[in-house]
């Protein structure tokens, strides 16, 4: 079977191969470091990450698309809450992962995992009442068409939910432009050609949803990056001390909240 996008920019299938072979590196990284691991997943160990996404509450039954699974925890995770779950990923090797994961806890049964791009999904139209992806649309080359697709496979009314990267802060962006994999010590984390979402490349996906867009910061995420970024999470106290000042900035400074790296968007589907 080609995976290759279809009738996109030869630049466009350069991008999807090196994403490609990024995560396929990533998955045997996280195969080799869980042999003996706990695959298992409990759903009231993640109520706040579900809560956070308005998904911990009336899944049964819904038909759930996830847009790239990486290593299946969030597909396992809403198939644990009762949701009927299809997922994608451009990885052959995150797929293998994700459908041993669902094994492993007792979901095959909800969880169709394919490899696929945004380009060659193969979902009928309408087929799903939410679509959902962590980190994803901030690799893809064309947003619009990514959000043209998103659009057709969602039911009317549906929604399609999104945490992603966020470019609204002008320090992070110009550390991340030059500073970091500038040098040895610093390094670049994630695949060349991701960045975070600009605000015309958010609008761009609001507009393909006529404008029903909400969005979120859940979390504030500055120093926290800082932590992972440069210090790599070497020292515990450092860490809980930055991650603190994180969460004493979301709570006492709302104003700041939109100059997180982090955001969540939430698109409608409108009905006729």
């Amino acid at each position: 079977m080609d995976n290759k996008p279809k009738n996109v920019p030869s630049s466009a299938e350069a991008i999807y191969e090196s994403e490609r072979s990024y995560f396929d590196h990533k998955a045997r990284q996280y195969l080799e470091e869980n042999v003996n691991g706990d695959w298992l997943i409990n759903p009231a160990d993640h109520m706040s990450t579900l809560k956070m996404w308005g998904l911990d509450k009336g899944l049964s039954g819904k038909r759930i698309l996830e847009c790239g699974c990486g290593t299946g925890f969030f597909p396992v995770l809403l198939a644990k809450m009762k949701a009927e779950v299809w997922c994608f990923d451009l990885s052959p090797k995150s797929i293998e992962l994700t459908i041993e994961r669902a094994r492993l806890n007792g979901v095959s049964g909800k969880v169709r995992a394919k490899v696929a791009s945004f380009d060659n999904l193969g979902y009928e139209d309408e087929s799903f009442d939410l679509v959902v992806g962590k980190n994803t649309l901030h690799h893809l080359p064309d947003i619009r068409e990514a959000g043209m697709h998103i659009k057709r496979v969602l039911k009317k009314g549906g929604k399609a939910i999104f945490y992603e990267l966020s470019a609204n802060n002008p320090l992070l962006i110009f550390i991340r432009n030059h500073i970091i994999g500038k040098n040895r010590f610093i390094p670049k984390l994630g695949t060349p050609d991701e960045h975070p979402l600009t605000k015309d490349e958010v609008e761009t996906l609001a507009a393909v949803f006529n404008n029903q867009c909400k969005i979120s910061y859940p979390k504030f995420r500055f120093f926290g990056k800082f932590d992972r970024q440069v210090l790599k999470q070497r020292y515990r106290f450092i860490s809980l001390i930055l991650n603190g000042i994180d969460k004493m900035i979301y709570i006492l400074f709302p104003p700041l909240r939109k100059y997180s790296y982090k955001i969540l968007l939430e698109l409608t589907k409108k009905e006729d």
